[in-house]
């Protein structure tokens, strides 16, 4: 006779039901992004919509917000989102930080027939076809159209709507702690990788070359379409976004990194509202790192305390020339609210979570006397560099070039 096979729930270990347990829940809050741009027919002259780069991304909210990372949806004249049950809808952009990498979609509600879909590769240039159920999908004429489009929502369950996934905190995170990936890496859909926390507090560079502070490190398997989707724990909580690989060959090394959720929140919150991240600022600009060693400073040299800017309305000095043309160095920041400042670096890491309004402890040197200064935070949008050419030190002055405070 025949032999039956054990159920799977006898044959799973307790790790293993709970990796099928959290990939079950999350899976329809995950979704595939293609980026189309418009590029004209050399015969024809028309106007085409080409698939250009994909990636992944997930549901935040019940309002139809989505998530990724910008990087996946830039340069987009179009952008298509496919649901974990082949929905393919119109994404509109809401608004999206470029430093951060972050970038928030808008699911239309009207779903895609099949005719008008442009889901055709995951990523230029790897020269690999459509995810295997979308190719099934569009072999079989499409499943959006009458009563099941009427639905509305997002697509994933039978009510029609993909729940957002829950969010956890990146600042409990600790190495060791294991992790999953979920995404569409290679045009592989719902693809799911685990691995553990390698790292905490990595710095990355983001394509606008301004760093990215505490990012996690992971070993979970992180490929090219993998970008924007969630990194989650055991519990099935997002506690970052997969954003970047380090490797020479562009696959998996071992080494990935996704941006911590608990500083995304905020960011969220801001682009929803504003519609772009509001960037708090000193209002200064100092002197490189590189040239401030050379002068045996430890700190931040100030070069230029731009008026009307915070900085300058608590008083803080500039670098300036006297009047035979000496260097008359200004204020040097050695500290902000009670924390060791002795680089950029050391700057940029606390301005990142604080927001527009707060007001900061400044711990500056000036002359030979150690002084504390208090100084509200402003947008950046609100100060416009007025520099004065006959007293305002550039860095052409010191022989390079100086850093805008962001």
């Amino acid at each position: 006779g025949s032999v039956v096979a054990p159920s799977l729930a006898v044959r799973l270990t307790p790790e293993e039901k709970n990796t099928v347990s959290v990939f079950q829940k999350a899976k329809e809050g995950v979704v595939f992004i293609t980026n189309l741009t418009n590029r004209q027919d050399l015969f024809t002259l028309d106007l085409k919509e080409i698939p250009q780069g994909a990636g992944s991304g997930f549901v935040w909210d019940d309002q139809g917000h989505i998530v990724t990372n910008f990087h996946v949806i830039k340069g987009a004249s179009d952008v298509q989102i496919t649901f974990q049950d082949q929905k393919v809808k119109h994404g509109r952009v809401v608004g999206y930080d470029e430093d951060r990498d972050i970038a928030i979609l808008q699911v239309d509600e009207e779903a895609l027939d099949a005719g008008s879909r442009s889901v055709e590769a995951d990523t230029v240039g790897l020269g690999l076809g459509p995810p295997a159920s979308i190719k099934g999908d569009k072999a079989r004429g499409g499943t959006n159209s009458g009563a099941e489009a009427q639905k509305g929502g997002l697509g994933g369950n039978a009510d029609g709507i993909a729940k957002p996934l829950p969010r956890g905190s990146s600042e409990l995170l600790v190495v060791g702690q294991r992790v999953y990936a979920i995404g569409n890496p290679f045009g592989l859909d719902h693809t799911l990788t685990q691995g553990i926390v390698s790292g905490l507090g990595r710095e990355i560079t983001s394509g606008t070359g301004r760093p990215i502070y505490d990012v996690i490190q992971t070993d979970a398997a992180i490929n090219p379409g993998n970008s924007g989707g969630p990194l989650l724990d055991s519990e099935g909580n997002v506690v970052g976004i997969n954003t970047a690989i380090y490797s020479s060959t562009g696959t998996s090394a071992g080494v990935g990194f996704a941006i911590p959720i608990d500083p995304i929140n905020l960011f969220v919150d801001q682009i929803l509202k504003y519609g772009r991240v509001t960037q708090p600022i000193l209002g200064i600009s100092f002197a490189p790192d590189q040239l401030v060693d050379e002068l045996g400073i430890e700190g931040i040299l100030v070069l230029n305390a731009i008026e009307g800017g915070p900085a300058s309305k608590a008083g803080m000095q500039a670098t300036t020339r006297d009047s035979f043309g000496r260097l008359v160095l200004g204020d040097i920041v050695v500290g902000i609210n009670g924390t060791e400042c002795k680089n950029s670096s050391d700057l940029y890491r606390v301005l990142n979570k604080l927001a527009v309004g707060d007001v900061v402890s400044l711990s500056i040197i000036r002359g030979n006397s150690k002084q504390a200064i208090d100084v509200t935070l402003m947008d950046s949008n609100t100060v416009i560099p007025r520099i004065s050419l006959q007293s305002a030190l550039t860095a052409e002055d010191l022989g390079d070039f100086g850093d805008d405070e962001p």
